[in-house]
């Protein structure tokens, strides 16, 4: 998309999550969605999710707001790094290993999170039931084809210029790591 400049524009985040909100609508349809589910996906016994740099800064731009944004949040987030240990990389030296943690937008019981589906990490909407009934998670699994359409050559170039803004050392994080980078 081009903006009036000429200047490569980034689409509005509910514009980015279209098609998966879709999908993720299409299955709910069916009867696969996680409306009766205690949402162990989110807690640290299944929870690795990272995002980017433009994910954050839509979700911190939602949270502001939603007047959330604000020192309570930062606590929140500084206290799930520290207990999960997400500030301290794991690997054997050429790759990292991903933490599992509870995320700190989780609330427990069905339909537990409470970040609007226009403002999730692309991960988050694009992993769903893939039949009825889930109630403990278990025949769940992330859409990989539609994650990978979902960036485009304008979104990984502005990951690039908030990569270089906030002086991250990373592509992606954990949502409390990258959110708190942000704070900055």
């Amino acid at each position: 998309m081009e903006g009036p400049a000429g200047e490569n524009v980034i689409p509005s985040a509910p514009d980015r999550r279209t098609s998966l909100i879709a999908e993720m609508q299409r299955r709910a349809d069916q009867g696969q969605h996680c409306g009766s589910c205690t949402g162990i996906c989110c807690t640290f016994l299944s929870n690795s999710m990272q995002i980017s740099p433009v994910e954050a800064l839509d979700l911190k731009k939602w949270l502001q707001n939603q007047n959330r944004w604000n020192e309570e949040l930062f606590q929140e987030l500084r206290e799930c790094v520290k207990k999960f240990r997400l500030d301290q990389d794991i690997g054997d030296g050429r790759r990292s290993l991903r933490r599992t943690y509870t995320c700190p937008f989780y609330r427990t019981g069905p339909r537990g999170c409470s970040i609007s589906r226009h403002h999730k990490p692309y991960g988050c909407l694009a992993f769903n039931a893939r039949s009825s009934g889930i109630t403990e998670g278990g025949n769940c699994a992330s859409d990989q084809a539609l994650l990978e359409e979902q960036t485009t050559s304008t979104e990984t170039a502005r990951n690039q210029e908030l990569k270089t803004k906030y002086q991250l050392l990373f592509d992606k994080a954990p949502i409390p790591v990258l959110l708190l980078a942000l704070k900055k």
